[in-house]
């Protein structure tokens, strides 16, 4: 019997697996068996963000309850639609379940939309999923870190465009909070690139140690050393981690010579600020970064072809970096259960997190 993974809207700690409804398909529908997701600090940004940012309506789940989208690659196992065959293999955002139903649109060799009717107002660049081929940068040998990794280095990617579209605000100093997360040191690797940049990572005490031994962060701090923070050199902070005490002690103690601070996730989420708790702060209103509108906006000037290669040489030169600092870790979707609990806890950063589905 297929079955789905799902959580308590209200409190992420909840979660249990249950009973799938039956696949029934229509026409110009496939279904798709999930072979495996990554799990990383992300998916719990996705749940903390669910009613505001629409996470939830994805993968529609019980009231009350939600199916959080993760990163993975799945397998056509039935077809009705005529240009969908069955077999083949498309990487996108799916849900924690052994399966799931699309109907695809915009077909392509590229990939595919899902155009169901419940995802219609969703946006657009979650709906696509990219045929698993070397035309698209797949190859087998990484399919690991297109799950892990992909999604988090074009983040990356888009932030370091923002942020130096805007000539870092006139900062010479970029701040990354929560710096061990993978969106935070692919940030900093493509930062450290930029001429007259200094790169300070703020992190806990006990990841000290592994974020010095990447080498793409000039300084790393813990958060009980935010006070030694140069306060004469102009800043931008970057927050990966949603965590309150962190945002208020850097624009305290920055005040007007921090000019921007820009919110990605929330890896800290047990201690994620209130959305207008940052209002009250010194120095600039916090911003949030959503890189879905970054990404249309750079399909429409660079195109998507050079777009998708710009992603895919990109990515390919981040995985040699970071694979020497990373170690995958396996998991079964029968222990999911344990798994959750354990990301809930936090991440080891050396580690990147599989859950195999189907075989």
């Amino acid at each position: 019997m297929a079955q789905d993974f799902i959580v308590n809207r209200a409190d992420l700690r909840e979660a249990k697996m249950v009973d799938a409804p039956k696949a029934d398909l229509q026409d110009g529908q496939v279904l798709l068996e999930v072979e495996r997701f990554a799990l990383t600090a992300n998916n719990i940004s996705y749940g903390m963000a669910g009613d505001m940012l629409g996470y939830w309506n994805f993968f529609p789940a019980a009231d009350g309850w939600g199916r959080i989208p993760a990163w993975g690659i799945a397998r056509v196992t039935r077809s009705a639609h005529p240009d969908i065959t069955e077999g083949a293999r498309f990487f996108g955002y799916m849900p924690m379940s052994h399966q799931v139903v699309m109907t695809p649109v915009d077909v392509s060799a590229r990939g595919f939309s899902d155009g169901a009717d419940h995802r219609a107002q969703l946006p657009p660049i979650y709906q696509e999923y990219l045929a698993v081929t070397p035309e698209n940068g797949f190859d087998p040998a990484t399919d690991d870190l297109q799950c892990i990794l992909r999604i988090l280095f074009v983040t990356s990617m888009h932030l370091d465009d923002h942020l130096a579209a805007h000539d870092y605000f006139n900062a010479n100093t970029l701040i990354i909070g929560s710096a061990s997360s993978k969106t935070a040191i692919g940030l900093a690797w493509l930062a450290a690139k930029r001429p007259g940049l200094r790169v300070v990572g703020l992190t806990s005490v006990g990841n000290k140690e592994f974020v010095e031994g990447l080498g793409c962060y000039d300084t790393v701090l813990a958060y009980d050393d935010i006070s030694s923070l140069d306060a004469s050199a102009p800043s931008v902070y970057v927050d990966m981690s949603g965590n309150k005490a962190a945002l208020t002690q850097v624009h305290t103690h920055l005040g007007d010579t921090l000019k921007n601070s820009t919110g990605v996730g929330l890896t800290h989420w047990e201690s994620a600020a209130a959305p207008d708790a940052a209002e009250e702060l010194p120095g600039p209103t916090p911003d949030f970064f959503f890189v879905p509108t970054h990404m249309v906006e750079h399909r429409e000037r660079q195109g998507l072809a050079a777009h998708d290669a710009r992603i895919s040489a990109g990515a390919a030169a981040f995985y040699d970096f970071i694979r020497p600092h990373l170690a995958i870790t396996p998991h079964s979707f029968a222990d999911m259960e344990k798994t959750y609990a354990s990301l809930l806890g936090g991440l080891s950063p050396t580690a990147g997190h599989m859950v195999t589905v189907t075989a």
